[in-house]
């Protein structure tokens, strides 16, 4: 029963942080705070009440209109709800390698939510927009250092070398994915990764640490790899179609929190042996 009410907090909280979410992939790109005005229609503007703001419920009550102008709410609102809080209650169980020295259970689901929530965003506005918000990428490296000085506080700094590692990988990503996105303009005369990619590698980096960030790019490329050849295949997307790559940098980095480095490179053994 403990366990079941666990699943629903999570799940709770994770639908609210999902409305926020929606907020924030609307207004961001629109130039809009994310703080004001209060929640409205972006068909007629009608400014939306607590009631006909409450996650998921709202929706299937309202059978996805809005009540003023009977314009359709698209699905895709409690479809990003409903998508985080199975992510909370996922990675609820996550294994982070940072958190290896450590006992603090909360804290760690919490980080770990942000974590989430900030690649989940990222991952939407990439896809639709081709665009990383830079205000995104500063508070995910904020938040990944406070991270960072937390747990190095807790083990009175004994472990510095985290702290060392992950800023070092985070540089370290920058400059090599820097150098490999000139390089690939200058080959192909024309961009073929963005300079938002690398600032989301070096992100990502700082919350995964150098071991954890080879992984997680390794993860990142097989499975764009695998994704695009069907896409491909089933003619989804085009030959030299832009395609957002934020959302597998986001899968690969989030595949190694959930795991942790030590489970995914003792499996990585076991099938090359």
């Amino acid at each position: 029963m403990f366990n079941l009410i666990n699943i629903f907090e999570s799940f709770l909280i994770g639908i609210c942080i999902g409305s926020f979410i929606n907020v924030v992939i609307y207004r961001l790109p629109n130039d809009i705070s994310i703080i004001t005005p209060r929640s409205f229609c972006p068909k007629c503007k009608y400014k939306i009440s607590w009631r006909e703001n409450i996650p998921l419920i709202s929706w299937i009550i309202q059978k996805g209109k809005c009540i003023s102008c009977n314009q359709k709410i698209s699905i895709r609102y409690p479809f990003i709800e409903f998508t985080t809080g199975i992510l909370f209650v996922i990675f609820k169980s996550a294994s982070p390698y940072i958190y290896n020295s450590l006992n603090f259970n909360l804290l760690e689901i919490l980080f770990g939510w942000f974590f989430i929530s900030l690649l989940f965003v990222i991952s939407l506005i990439d896809i639709k927009y081709f665009w990383i918000p830079q205000v995104l990428i500063n508070i995910g490296f904020t938040i990944g250092f406070i991270n960072l000085l937390f747990i190095q506080t807790v083990n009175n700094f004994g472990e510095i070398d985290l702290l060392l590692n992950c800023i070092f990988s985070s540089l370290i990503s920058f400059l090599l994915f820097e150098l490999l996105r000139v390089s690939a303009k200058s080959f192909f005369k024309k961009d073929a990764l963005g300079k938002g990619d690398s600032k989301l590698v070096s992100m990502i980096a700082l919350w995964l640490g150098s071991t954890g960030t080879l992984i997680s790019l390794g993860i990142t490329y097989i499975f764009a790899a695998f994704c695009l050849l069907i896409a491909l295949k089933i003619k989804i997307i085009k030959r030299n179609q832009i395609i957002p790559f934020a959302p597998f940098l986001s899968i690969g980095g989030l595949v190694v929190w959930f795991f942790g480095n030590e489970f995914l490179l003792n499996n990585l053994v076991l099938l090359l042996n």
